[in-house]
């Protein structure tokens, strides 16, 4: 059983067994042990076995408004440890944005990147920064990395798009029409290719988007495609209560049935960036395996309150973040129980206590309501544990200072 059928079996049989509805908790329905974790995203993993790869899913280069060109960004993040990567330019923009005089003269003229040179991609310049050898870079193979084919389509809200050369350019009185996101959501559908809503929280007016829109969106577009959203971004600030909060409410209305994953992406645009990233679970560094991780949650993401430096004369080194080394869930005992290394806290989290909007979602960064910490400890007992409903996700924590770096798991889905 490959992982799309593991999923597609997993929400089948949360389906069957039912689901609490999201006012009652699992603590009210565990008599005769009828609660238990029907969705698990690393049921997979062999913990002996799988190797975590950091993963940077959102990256910018001199082919849309980053600063660096192809090859400077990609080895940057080599030599970081990364071995997953996607450069994921606007599909708005023309190259060398930020090049004198065009821009705000952020790069110097003698820097610009010559690239893509002629004959230009049949859908320049919405094009794919792909394959990268077209763009001075060696290609991932040869790099030992996995390289994934990206565009961060910009129009109205952003959506990342993988796996497939979506994007568009120039006609605006087409891309107005009211269901132009669904529109999007739909070719990439159509091109096999997979899709995640980028920083809801960004402070942009015309960007920021009701609680009802990203139901509906959610509603329309199957887990099969439409992966989740961007948990952690580059402006913590700015952002973080936002996109945590908005992920909690989408949790709420969807776990166990349809997933909604967390990522972790530091949406760089220049090499000095806050520190977050995706960690994949993989016994094996292929296509496939990593495709497969990204549609199954197979994956953690993480944040650091400091920033970080990729430029090679200066990178040190990330933080010490919480390591985990083990998930072992137990639908007889009613447990979940993680194992980790350097984490001073585990905090389990839960479905919020309400669903209504309470800040104004254009202005404030807290509109909505978070989840609520259930519980701290290496153990969760889902069943004896009061104020747990339709999900649980997992925080762990780690002090350095006045710093702090924190892992996320991806939700679990509880049911009857």
């Amino acid at each position: 059983m490959n992982r799309r059928e593991f999923m597609q079996a997993a929400l089948a049989a949360s389906l069957v067994s039912g689901k609490f509805a999201y006012g009652e908790n699992a603590y009210e329905n565990s008599e005769n042990g009828k609660v238990k974790v029907v969705l698990n995203p690393y049921e997979k993993v062999d913990w002996t076995a799988a190797k975590q790869h950091k993963a940077a899913l959102h990256i910018h280069s001199l082919q849309s408004d980053g600063r660096h060109p192809v090859d400077d960004v990609v080895n940057a993040y080599r030599r970081a440890g990364y071995d997953i990567m996607a450069i994921t330019d606007h599909d708005t923009h023309t190259p060398n944005m930020h090049v004198s005089p065009r821009g705000r003269a952020d790069v110097p003229e003698e820097m610009a990147s010559p690239y893509p040179k002629e004959p230009k991609p049949e859908n320049y310049p919405a094009n794919t920064t792909w394959p990268w050898t077209d763009y001075g870079c060696s290609s991932p193979q040869n790099l030992g990395m996995i390289g994934i084919e990206g565009n961060e389509l910009t129009n109205r809200h952003h959506i990342n798009s993988y796996y497939n050369n979506a994007g568009w350019y120039g006609d605006m009185f087409d891309r107005d029409r009211e269901n132009w996101e669904d529109y999007e959501l739909e070719t990439i559908r159509d091109k096999g290719g997979l899709a995640i809503l980028c920083h809801p929280g960004w402070a942009r007016e015309s960007h920021r988007t009701p609680l009802d829109w990203y139901v509906e969106i959610f509603e329309k577009h199957s887990s099969d495609y439409l992966l989740g959203i961007e948990t952690t971004n580059n402006n913590p600030d700015r952002n973080e209560p936002y996109d945590i909060g908005l992920w909690d409410q989408l949790l709420a209305r969807f776990m166990p049935q349809r997933p909604v994953w967390g990522f972790g992406n530091d949406d760089m645009h220049r090499l000095k960036v806050k520190q977050t990233f995706n960690a994949f679970l993989l016994e094996s560094l292929n296509d496939t395996n990593v495709r497969q991780a990204m549609e199954s949650g197979q994956f953690f993401f993480t944040r650091s309150s400091r920033d970080i430096d990729y430029n090679p004369q200066v990178f040190d080194g990330f933080d010490v973040f919480p390591h985990i080394e083990r998930i072992e869930v137990n639908n007889d005992q009613g447990t979940i129980a993680i194992s980790a290394r350097d984490c001073d806290e585990i905090k389990w989290i839960s479905a919020p206590e309400s669903l209504d909007t309470v800040g104004d979602y254009k202005t404030s960064n807290s509109p909505w309501p978070l989840g609520p910490v259930v519980h701290t400890g290496r153990t969760l007992h889902y069943r004896k544990t009061p104020g747990i409903k339709n999900y649980v996700r997992a925080e762990l924590h780690r002090k350095d200072g006045e710093h702090v770096q924190r892992t996320f798991t991806n939700p679990f889905g509880i049911a009857t």
